[in-house]
C-alpha cells in the first residue's frame, strides 16, 4: 500500500519537490533572456562550432562535420593516441562555459529558485553557471531556497577535498582558507564514472536520498540521451523504491510532443500521474510557487483543489521578492519538525522520515 507524502504535525506537506534540469532548460533561458555577453549555449549538435573547436580538430585531421559531439567525443576518448587532444577540448569547453553570465535582468532561473523551498532540490546536468548565479542573487533576499545538485560537475563551483567543502569556484574554503579547486566535468561518453570523484558521487547519493521521499518531480529540458543511460537507471532504481511513488506526480517540460515525452519517461510514470508543458510558466511549479506539493495533495487526496497563485511577470528581482515574501513568512511561522501523516501510525515510516531529515543537509563524504 502506498505511503502518504511526508507532512508536519499540522498536515502541511513537506515532501520534496525535485526539479531535474537538462541542457534544454538553459537553452530556453538564453533564447528568452540572452546571456550577458550574448554567448549562445551550445547543444551536442552544434558544440564544436559554438565553442570554436574547428581549428583544433582540423589540426589533428579529425572529421567532425555533421557529427553529434557525444559521438565525436567518445570516439576521441577511446583513442589513446588522442589523449592530448581530448584534454585540450575539455579545457576549451570549460573556459567557454566559465565565462557565461546571467543577464542583469530578472530571468526564468530566478523564478525557478524562488519557486522552491528549502525542502526541495534542483538537480542539474548542465555545466553552465546560470543556476548558481541565480541562487547567489536570490540569496541576498532569503536563504529559504532549494539545494542545488550538480550531477555532471559545474564550472561555477569549486571544492576543497581536504575539508569536504564546496562553494563558489572563486571563493576560499572556510576551514583551511585555501582556494577552491575547479570541479571535474563529466563529458558525454557512453559509460560515465559516477563513483570515483568524491564530489560527483556525493551529489548523486544526495539526489537519490531526496528521490526516496519525493512527491513531485519536474523534468525540464532533459532528454535522457543515450550517453546518459546509466544516469537514468540510477534515478529509476531509487524512484521505484519510493513508497509514495504511486501517489506522486511527474511533470515534463519540453518542446517535443506529449506522446513522445510520456514514452520517453514511461518507466518513471505510475498510471497516468504525469503532465507535460512546453513553457515552464505553465507548469504546476510556477502556478503554485512554493506550494506545489501541498497543492497536489489537496487536489488529489483531499479533493479540495486550492486556487492557483501563479507568478506574475515582473521586471526586477526586487519585485519578485516583494511578491513572494509573504509565502516565506508563512512558512517560517509553521513549526519546523517532521511528522508523517499515516493511516496506521506506521513506525517504520516515521523512522524513514527521521532518516530523511538526518541526511537532508549533508555535504561531501568524509
Amino acid at each position: 500500500m502506498p505511503t502518504l507524502p511526508m507532512s508536519d504535525k499540522n498536515g502541511n506537506i513537506i515532501a520534496p519537490h525535485i526539479v531535474i534540469l537538462g541542457a534544454g532548460a538553459s537553452i530556453a533561458l538564453t533564447k528568452e533572456d540572452k546571456e550577458l555577453y550574448y554567448n549562445e549555449l551550445p547543444s551536442m549538435n552544434n558544440l564544436v562550432e559554438k565553442v570554436g573547436l574547428e581549428g583544433l580538430l582540423d589540426t589533428y585531421n579529425i572529421d567532425y562535420k555533421d557529427k553529434n559531439f557525444e559521438i565525436l567525443f567518445e570516439e576521441l576518448s577511446l583513442n589513446p593516441e588522442l589523449t592530448a587532444l581530448t584534454k585540450q577540448i575539455e579545457d576549451e569547453i570549460y573556459k567557454y562555459f566559465y565565462t557565461m553570465k546571467l543577464p542583469d535582468k530578472l530571468t526564468m532561473y530566478d523564478y525557478l529558485i524562488m519557486s522552491l523551498t528549502s525542502n526541495d532540490v534542483i538537480a542539474t546536468f548542465n555545466w553552465d553557471p546560470f543556476l548558481i548565479q541565480a541562487l547567489a542573487r536570490c540569496s541576498r533576499y532569503t536563504h529559504e531556497l532549494p539545494r542545488l545538485i550538480h550531477l555532471h560537475g559545474n564550472v561555477g563551483i569549486g571544492v576543497c577535498y581536504e575539508d569536504s567543502v564546496v562553494g563558489h569556484k572563486d571563493a576560499k574554503c572556510g576551514t583551511c582558507h585555501k582556494n577552491f579547486e575547479p570541479t571535474t566535468l563529466l563529458y558525454p561518453i557512453g559509460k560515465k564514472d559516477y563513483a570515483s570523484n568524491p564530489l560527483i558521487k556525493d551529489e548523486w547519493d544526495t539526489l537519490k536520498r531526496y528521490m526516496e521521499f519525493a512527491y513531485y518531480i519536474t523534468i525540464f529540458g532533459y532528454s535522457a540521451p543515450i550517453s546518459d543511460l546509466e544516469a537514468k537507471k540510477l534515478l529509476l532504481d531509487v524512484w521505484v523504491e519510493n513508497r509514495t511513488m504511486e501517489l506522486a506526480q511527474i511533470e515534463i517540460i519540453d518542446i517535443v510532443s506529449s506522446d513522445e515525452l510520456s514514452e520517453r519517461w514511461a518507466d518513471f510514470i505510475f498510471n497516468f500521474h504525469y503532465g507535460t508543458n512546453k513553457d515552464i510558466f505553465d507548469s504546476y511549479l510556477f502556478r503554485f510557487p512554493r506550494r506545489s506539493c501541498s497543492a497536489l495533495f489537496q487536489a488529489l487526496m483531499m479533493l479540495q483543489p486550492r486556487a492557483e497563485n501563479p507568478f506574475p511577470k515582473f521586471e526586477t528581482l526586487e519585485e519578485l521578492w516583494m511578491w513572494i515574501k509573504s509565502l516565506i513568512e508563512e512558512e517560517k511561522n509553521e513549526e519546523a519538525f517532521l511528522f508523517q501523516v499515516l493511516e496506521n501510525n506506521n513506525d517504520t515510516n516515521i523512522e524513514a522520515v527521521n532518516e530523511y531529515e538526518k541526511h537532508k543537509n549533508s555535504n561531501l563524504p568524509k
